[in-house]
């Protein structure tokens, strides 16, 4: 399993510090690199296609929509895996039909092992 996960790096983007902090720490236990982002805007400089293969995106960011900047992602990378996580019911019709399919959708507060469900990974031990 731990191959599995050595190809596997995370882009968090949450306007909540403590909350990315937090999910980066337990990717980091679950041997996931990750990075984090608080804005559309810092994700965008920080997303990388090809090194990123999953994201983390808060439906509300203070500059922009975190659905908005996802779909537009997926779009551009094919390999690219997504989650979109709010704490407010989210729906995948927020997402272009188009990219839904590669898209998870995930209420806040969630576990660990959610987390990994919604990023298609199997759970850790």
């Amino acid at each position: 399993m731990a191959d599995t996960f050595s190809t596997i790096r995370v882009l968090v983007v949450d306007d909540d510090q403590m909350l990315g902090r937090l999910l980066l720490r337990f990717l980091s236990r679950a041997s996931i690199a990750a990075d984090q982002a608080a804005s559309v805007a810092e994700a965008r400089a920080t997303f990388l296609p090809g090194v990123h293969s999953h994201v983390v995106v808060d439906l509300t960011l203070p500059d922009g929509s975190g659905a908005t900047w996802l779909a537009e992602t997926l779009a551009v990378d094919d390999d690219l895996v997504g989650v979109l996580a709010s704490g407010y019911p989210v729906s995948p019709e927020l997402l272009p039909p188009a990219v839904r399919h590669r898209a998870s959708l995930l209420q806040k507060p969630f576990t660990p092992p959610e987390l990994l469900t919604a990023l298609g990974l199997p759970p850790r031990a």
